[in-house]
């Protein structure tokens, strides 16, 4: 992701707001030898976020983690998923099975899953 681009949805960020999606969403972590090296969280249908440290980009850890929401999400009975992607992301999810759900919204680009 761009710097500038990263540092436009930095600046969005509020401890208030972070304490309120922190109380608000499921959130989990994928740690190795102690080390966070990536989340993913959930609310009702929607995927909020999914991330992985750089340092552990492309061992799949992104993957896992969006592998155990869906299933989490399949499990409660949830037939589609809808999120959100970044332009640097999008490729990722439309890789794994999502398509786009509409028009790009500045940096946000909607997208859905069905799950079986």
């Amino acid at each position: 992701m761009p710097i500038a681009e990263v540092e436009s949805w930095a600046a969005k960020l509020s401890v208030a707001g972070m304490e309120q999606k922190i109380r608000v969403l499921e959130i989990w972590v994928a740690e190795i030898d102690g080390r966070a090296v990536g989340w993913g969280a959930i609310h009702g249908d929607r995927l909020e976020g999914l991330y992985t440290d750089p340092d552990f980009a492309g061992q799949g850890i992104g993957t896992e983690l969006l592998g155990r929401l869906e299933a989490l999400m399949r499990a409660r009975g949830i037939c589609r998923i809808d999120a959100e992607a970044s332009a640097n992301a999008e490729g990722f999810y439309l890789r794994r099975g999502y398509a786009r759900a509409g028009e790009p919204r500045g940096e946000a680009r909607p997208i859905t899953k069905r799950l079986a």
